[in-house]
């Protein structure tokens, strides 16, 4: 009795055997079966994950889309948020901005005359707390 393959049980005929057409035949026939048969699995394999896949793309285009209006929308009530709290918070900073100015004037600016419109002939009442009297120019120096 000739012995068998391991997987698909085909014949393998022993040495002292003739070799017989009929056997190679089928063999040959079942091997063609076998060969379709995974060819038929395969391409049925092969249209489920194409359907697979063109469902996903869809989901994901869906999911996409999804997203992207929610960003849209988010992005609008960020920027109302952020516009109608920047307004107030500019006017603040141009406030500032014109007071430091004011004040950087005042004290890194050289003064080279009399800013006060008040003329001093003596300190005679006065009490100075600070700066030194110029008496030759009739002014409080600091």
């Amino acid at each position: 009795m000739p012995e068998q393959t391991a997987n698909y049980q085909l014949p393998l005929p022993l040495e002292d055997e003739y070799y017989s057409i009929a056997v190679v035949n089928q063999v040959t026939e079942r091997l063609d079966a076998l060969l379709k048969e995974r060819e038929d699995e395969t391409a049925a394999l092969r249209t489920e994950a194409e359907a697979a896949q063109e469902e996903l793309s869809a989901q994901l285009a869906s999911g996409l889309e999804g997203l992207q209006e929610e960003l849209l929308a988010m992005q609008e009530q960020l920027e109302e948020t952020i516009g109608s709290e920047l307004t107030p918070l500019t006017g603040r900073v141009t406030e500032a901005e014109a007071k430091i100015a004011t004040l950087w004037d005042a004290v890194f600016t050289n003064i080279t005359g009399n800013p006060f419109t008040v003329v001093l002939s003596s300190l005679d009442g006065l009490t100075v707390t600070a700066g030194v009297w110029n008496a030759a120019q009739s002014r409080l120096e600091c």
